[in-house]
């Protein structure tokens, strides 16, 4: 199916003006002083620049970083937001829109066929609405960083992808788009690098390997990028692999930012413990869920000025594989996840200064220079018997045939992706049911 009259992109004035009014912020813009915490601002000395909250939730992110009613630590700012943490909360934002209402201004109605578009523009006001909170309960007089992910409905249709992420950065400008990759969508890199074009940043993310981070970073100059380093050592069942991924990773976008002036900032990402922040200090940006945040604010085992810089340090002699896993892939394949080859990067800046490349939106043939380069890999189009395997889980089954015939990275793609997707699909009914009633 293509989408040549697009919804999001014949939005009337009056339409625009309606959905600005559904994602306007449940409270008046808040200016409260801005007070940093030791153990955060530690991270910051060393060269961070950015640390984020994973979550979607106000209240839980207040109940942190708030000192008192008018103070709150001011090294969090910004949060990024995905399918399952929208997910915890979308019953709260959707309680808080009347249906006749909607109906009335927005055309959401019974009379209307429940379409992609119509689905994806809801969710994206939802998304727009929960930024803007974000933004005026704890920005003050700073900028506020909200990563907003795209409907996973979008992936397969750039042009509408595109015009949703528009409509998202006009609701919030406070917002950074987060663009998935998915390895059966290769469009994926033309959407990021259209928005980044315009002036939208882009959140690369679904991405778990030094190659991934390159490949955002050369072809798009996405404004962030990341690595999922507690869903790597999980499934992994290591220790210290996500925390080498992420150093390698940065230290290769480093190296780029220096010799080709890329603006690609990298996020320290899936954290699932605080001794992460020591195993990765000086990395660009991280994102924590807020009881992490709140375990690192809080330990007393290191002390602020004991946390030192790990960017030019490596744990290659001890990523604490099991031997299980070492047995089952090898350490060749597990090296692909943060080695990367200099005739990768070549291909990518060779490619990427093309002016096919600056004028290409043709996924088939995006896909074919990559395999033409011996990087086809990086994508996979899954067959009907795949995706039991693909939706069984967020960590790859080690017995299974994917784990076996594709690249670690690729397949976590599509375990990530497929993870968004299942909680899109619940949501997407839970929006139908509210507001086509």
């Amino acid at each position: 199916m293509e989408y040549d009259s697009l919804i999001a992109g014949t939005i009337t004035g009056e339409e625009f003006d309606a959905m600005r009014v559904l994602a306007r912020p449940a409270q008046p813009l808040r200016e409260p002083n801005l007070i940093p915490h030791p153990r955060l601002n530690a991270l910051r000395r060393l060269g961070t620049t950015k640390i984020y909250a994973d979550t979607a939730d106000v209240r839980e992110l207040q109940g942190v970083i708030s000192i008192d009613e008018s103070s709150i630590y001011s090294d969090v700012d910004g949060n990024t937001i995905n399918q399952p943490l929208v997910h915890k909360v979308i019953r709260k934002y959707l309680d808080q829109w009347d249906p006749q209402t909607c109906s009335d201004r927005f055309g959401f109605s019974v009379n209307k066929p429940v379409t992609l578009e119509r689905t994806a523009l809801c969710y994206a006001i939802l998304c727009a609405k929960i930024g803007n909170d974000f933004d005026h309960r704890f920005a003050g007089r700073r900028s506020w960083e909200v990563s907003l992910q795209l409907h996973m409905g979008l992936t397969k249709f750039p042009n509408l992808a595109k015009d949703i992420a528009r409509w998202i950065h006009r609701m919030a400008p406070a917002a950074i788009i987060k663009v998935p990759f998915v390895p059966y969508a290769p469009e994926c890199f033309i959407v990021a690098r259209d928005l980044e074009r315009e002036g939208i940043p882009v959140n690369f993310t679904s991405t778990f390997s030094a190659r991934q981070v390159v490949a955002a970073a050369l072809l798009c100059d996405v404004t962030r990028t990341n690595i999922f380093l507690g869903r790597l050592d999980q499934g992994l069942e290591a220790s210290l692999l996500g925390a080498h991924v992420s150093l390698e990773s940065q230290r290769v976008l480093r190296q780029l930012r220096h010799a080709l002036g890329v603006k690609t900032l990298l996020i320290v990402a899936s954290i699932r413990n605080w001794d992460t922040f020591v195993h990765t200090a000086g990395c660009d940006v991280y994102t924590a869920p807020v009881n992490v945040l709140r375990h690192w604010m809080r330990q007393e085992q290191i002390a602020p000025e004991e946390v030192t810089s790990r960017l030019d340090h490596s744990y290659d002699d001890r990523l604490g594989t099991s031997a299980r896993v070492l047995s089952l892939l090898g350490t060749e394949r597990i090296a692909r996840l943060y080695d990367v080859e200099p005739s990768f990067i070549e291909f990518l800046q060779t490619f990427g200064s093309t002016q096919e490349w600056r004028e290409l939106n043709d996924a088939e043939t995006l896909f074919k220079r990559f395999e033409e380069a011996g990087y086809g890999d990086m994508f996979y189009s899954p067959r009907q018997d795949d995706w039991a395997e693909i939706r069984r889980g967020k960590v790859p089954d080690l017995n299974g045939s994917l784990t076996q015939r594709l690249p670690l990275d690729t397949l976590y793609s599509l375990l990530a992706d497929a993870d968004f997707e299942k909680h899109q699909e619940e949501m997407d009914g839970q929006i139908t049911r509210h507001l086509y009633r």
